[in-house]
């Protein structure tokens, strides 16, 4: 059948072993309930406090309680251990502050004017970012400029205030952590994403593409019949993490698995949310049409676990297993390169 959901992506994630998805997030939660998982994640915040604290990797976490998603009022301590954030907060203190400052005179105008325009496009309804002087545009500013300061290859790209803005909600709007979480997410875990190039992008769609061929192939079809290029649509997906296309719930609870196992789970939920509209989708006739149905995907997509249950992708044929696989071993050994080069910004900067 079309969109068949199937095929385990097994074991281990940042801390466990590289893969993805071992198990349906509904299945978890179900059988341990909410205030066990939120035991197992308490005892890992201890537990990854005390390796850090002999300069040692996170512990592994089995993948079924990352898929289960992180408790909210745990989220920004467990991003922070998982991404390796909270090492950089650590050892430079005063970077950011410092980082602010220089910003203020180092920041191309061109780059200023950039990330100006965009404040105010990011969620205008959310309280904190409703008003040139509310809270959250002012520290997105503070926080934009000073990664532009920090990384200047990368400058300042467009889709980076939607991933700010929800680290800055995530942690509550500190700006020293959303900033290294945001060094981390463009740096390390979304390599190139975000570069001049854009190469990183590139080869996400490229995998992007050939999965849905796999296990979407008369979706696929039809698509390319109509003429319409997937990334017209999805590379803002990719761009932004989800984090204008989907509820900030949902996002968040995608996000979770990306700082565990990697970019792969965004081609999982991209490729779940299509599965969820092939039905709508296979009815267009027009590339406008298709268009429009694909930018709508997940817009009322509130139900996390049901996504991310999609996304799993159990009972898949030998072919398809085939096409995850591939695409597995690219995100370990990106996941690889994460690990080793946390020491490595950290040496450049210190």
């Amino acid at each position: 059948a079309e969109g068949g959901a199937g095929g385990g992506a097994g074991g281990g994630g940042v801390g466990g072993g590289g893969g993805v998805a071992a198990g349906a997030p509904r299945s978890l939660l179900s059988s341990m309930g909410v205030s066990d998982a939120d035991v197992l994640w308490r005892r890992w915040l201890r537990q990854a406090d005390s390796t850090a604290s002999r300069g040692q990797a996170p512990p592994p976490i089995p993948d079924g309680l990352v898929w289960g998603g992180v408790p909210a009022f745990l989220r920004a301590r467990v991003w922070l251990r998982c991404s390796g954030a909270l090492r950089y907060v650590r050892l430079l203190p005063g970077y950011y502050d410092v980082t602010v400052t220089k910003a203020r005179f180092s920041v191309s105008a061109q780059v200023a004017s950039e990330v100006e325009r965009d404040l105010h496009r990011t969620f205008p309804n959310h309280p904190h970012f409703s008003g040139q002087m509310s809270l959250g545009v002012r520290a997105l500013r503070r926080v934009l400029l000073a990664f532009a300061h920090h990384n200047p290859e990368v400058g300042y790209c467009q889709a980076l205030n939607y991933v700010c803005g929800l680290l800055l909600i995530a942690n509550s709007f500190e700006e020293e952590p959303t900033f290294w979480l945001l060094a981390c997410v463009v740096e390390q875990f979304t390599p190139d994403f975000y570069s001049k190039e854009m190469s990183g992008i590139t080869t996400q769609q490229e995998s992007f593409n050939r999965f849905v061929l796999a296990i979407l192939p008369q979706l696929a079809a039809h698509i390319e019949r109509v003429g319409m290029p997937l990334s017209f649509v999805t590379t803002n997906w990719f761009m932004t993490l989800f984090a204008n296309c989907l509820p900030s719930e949902t996002v968040m609870r995608i996000w979770d698995v990306l700082f565990f196992d990697g970019p792969l789970v965004l081609s999982l939920v991209g490729a779940a949310l299509m599965k969820f509209g092939a039905k709508r989708l296979m009815t267009t006739s027009s590339l406008t049409d298709v268009a429009e149905q694909l930018t709508a995907l997940g817009r009322d997509e509130w139900d996390a676990d049901a996504l991310l249950a999609a996304a799993c992708f159990r009972g898949m044929d030998k072919q398809q297993r085939a096409v995850l696989a591939g695409m597995r071993r690219l995100n370990a050994e990106m996941m690889g390169a994460v690990r080793r080069s946390h020491s490595d910004m950290v040496n450049r900067l210190i």
